[in-house]
């Protein structure tokens, strides 16, 4: 199954996706909306955490060193 869809934010919203970015934990504003929309749904039990893991582990990963990854977080501490 797919679903293109095109929104438009603005203020906090807007602010708050480009800081996702901007910090390095996502790649783009869609990384960051798609696991937004994925811990919306696990917080209203309609992902099973099972199901969601057996999901995550189907989809190829991107390689991150832990140095690249510490580096990361760093950035979004600092954007705070």
């Amino acid at each position: 199954m797919e679903s293109s869809l095109t929104v438009k934010f603005r203020g906090a919203e807007a602010k708050l996706l480009e800081r996702l970015v901007q910090s390095g934990l996502f790649a783009t504003k869609s990384e960051a909306l798609r696991a937004a929309l994925v811990k919306y749904g696990s917080d209203l039990g309609l992902l099973r955490a099972r199901d969601l893991w057996a999901a995550i582990d189907a989809t190829p990963r991107r390689r991150v060193s832990p140095a690249k990854l510490r580096e990361q977080v760093r950035k979004a501490e600092d954007a705070e």
